[in-house]
């Protein structure tokens, strides 16, 4: 097989059906008064297709909101043309769910994306999107001997954020089964950083920017009537290359807006039904006898979260997607996961109680369990065998807004916000997770959000990073892979909008 390139940015720019591009963007004001699960009548018009939606169409309702999360979901779990192309972040167009007997397909387009790594490499220097995949940390020890250090799927955090780590079957395996993550970027972030920001200097000076216009204009420079990269050029070039506004997708257009893309895996116990779970060789990091090295093991995908900057949504649509079994009141009989946590101080060593069979601190709403039954049923007409049969919706955030009864106001997925630090999260900072204060800024204007949307929201507002966690200064470049139990990244985050406040004195 040929390896080109680690990491995969959706569709390539010029793939985008007629289709899509006749379609008409939702409508947000306030980001519009952010819709009730009430707006809605359960059907769900969810197309299974090669190209990723770049916009939600039609009224930003909850139905609409699930709709357009599973037609991202359907076509960035599309089959890669990597191996014949060499390209990153493009679909198998040959390639059909209804023809592939196997339950899914080798490699994933949203799996060719570019990794943090790649994005912030510890060398400085972004290489093209298309080179093959390589991670680099300014702390790097060799492989194991026999490692394949190209695979597509990188582990290499080992938190949340710093605030806790999850563990699969807690009770009877203890801290055996941890919880791994890896975050990605596609082709038109990536490509948009490395044309205007392509070193951490620049990166920087770019935060520093946004964070000054922030706060002295509720706004990314003064002007500006959103936050797409298309207004920094319409206003008089007054943003372009100074401040950080990713592009955003848009029906009319053949690009797709910024994506990100963040994963949750875990080894299964030898007894655990692997047929229930995608699974992959991945690359881990652990202390051997030989020291710290780069190892390859097999790991089961149990959480998705889709994060796509939107014409109509420029503080990012957040979906997000968790295997059926990760919570045992919803597991499938005989297939019990025990998930469990434990939180993190702010040095990052484990404090507190093991926190077993936690609870979901937001039920997921009736609209979008509806929804995945919509999907499951499409997928499964199409491929019984489908893996997708064992992966739900947990929900969609897209209206910034303070209103705490809006849908899915508390976002969060079982196993990437798992403790209620991130669960309840509706603050200013990860220091101060519940102090209803401002985290988010939209049409000049700010706001309290919660869940998923609130905390990249407080980076966007403290940290000028519009609301993503990978473009911060906070151990970026990474210095090195996280490995055991314990991280410093919170207490990292913590300095960082410590030093903020301290400033805004």
């Amino acid at each position: 097989m040929k390896k080109y390139v680690f990491i995969v940015a959706i569709l390539v720019a010029g793939t985008v059906s007629m289709l899509l591009i006749r379609r008409k963007p939702a409508v947000a004001e306030e980001s519009k008064p952010a819709p009730t699960e009430k707006d809605v009548s359960q059907t769900f018009p969810i197309t299974i297709s090669s190209d990723v939606p770049h916009d939600v169409s039609g009224q930003a309702t909850p139905q609409n909101l699930c709709t357009f999360a599973w037609d991202e979901f359907f076509a960035l779990n599309w089959k890669s043309d990597y191996e014949q192309s060499g390209t990153r972040g493009t679909p198998d167009k040959k390639w059909r769910y209804e023809t592939d007997k196997n339950p899914y397909p080798p490699l994933f387009v949203w799996e060719t994306y570019k990794h943090r790594t790649e994005l912030r490499p510890a060398t400085n220097v972004m290489s093209k999107f298309d080179t093959v995949p390589y991670y680099t940390y300014y702390n790097w020890t060799q492989p194991l001997k026999g490692t394949d250090t190209t695979v597509f799927n990188n582990l290499d955090e080992n938190n949340e954020i710093g605030s806790c780590i999850v563990f699969g079957q807690s009770i009877t395996n203890d801290k055996q089964y941890q919880v791994l993550y890896q975050a990605k970027v596609n082709r038109d972030e990536y490509n948009y950083i490395k044309t205007n920001f392509g070193t951490k200097e620049k990166l920087y000076q770019g935060n520093i920017n946004n964070k000054d216009s922030i706060t002295a204009d509720s706004a990314y420079f003064k002007g500006s009537t959103s936050t797409c990269e298309s207004d920094t050029i319409s206003v008089n070039g007054k943003g372009k290359g100074r401040v950080i506004c990713l592009p955003c997708g848009n029906n009319q257009r053949v690009t797709e807006g910024a994506i990100e893309i963040k994963t949750a895996w875990r080894r299964l116990k030898p007894n655990e039904d692997s047929t229930r779970y995608v699974m992959r060789t991945v690359l881990t990091y652990a202390q051997t006898s030989n020291g710290f090295r780069a190892v390859n093991e097999r790991y089961a995908l149990i959480g998705i979260h889709i994060i796509h900057k939107t014409q109509t949504f420029p503080n990012f649509v957040f979906a997000t997607f968790e295997q059926v079994d990760v919570q045992n009141s919803l597991a499938g009989t005989g297939h019990i996961t025990d998930m469990g946590y434990i939180k993190l101080d702010r040095k990052g060593n484990p404090t507190g109680p093991f926190i077993k069979n936690y609870p979901r601190y937001h039920p997921i709403p009736k609209v979008v369990a509806s929804s995945t039954t919509a999907a499951h049923s499409l997928i499964l007409q199409r491929n019984p065998k489908s893996i997708w049969q064992y992966y739900r919706l947990v929900g969609v955030q897209a209206a910034t807004t303070s209103d705490s009864t809006s849908f899915s106001y508390f976002l969060a997925n079982y196993v990437i916000e798992s403790d209620d630090i991130l669960a309840k999260f509706r603050g200013s900072s990860i220091g101060h997770p519940m102090d209803n204060k401002v985290n988010v800024i939209y049409g000049g204007k700010g706001y309290v959000m919660g869940g998923c949307q609130g905390c990249h929201g407080a980076s966007q507002v403290g940290l000028g990073t519009d609301c993503s966690f990978l473009l911060d200064t906070v151990d970026k470049p990474v210095h090195h892979p996280d490995t055991g139990f314990t991280s410093s990244k919170l207490q990292r985050y913590l300095n960082a909008f410590r030093r903020v406040r301290e400033e805004q004195k």
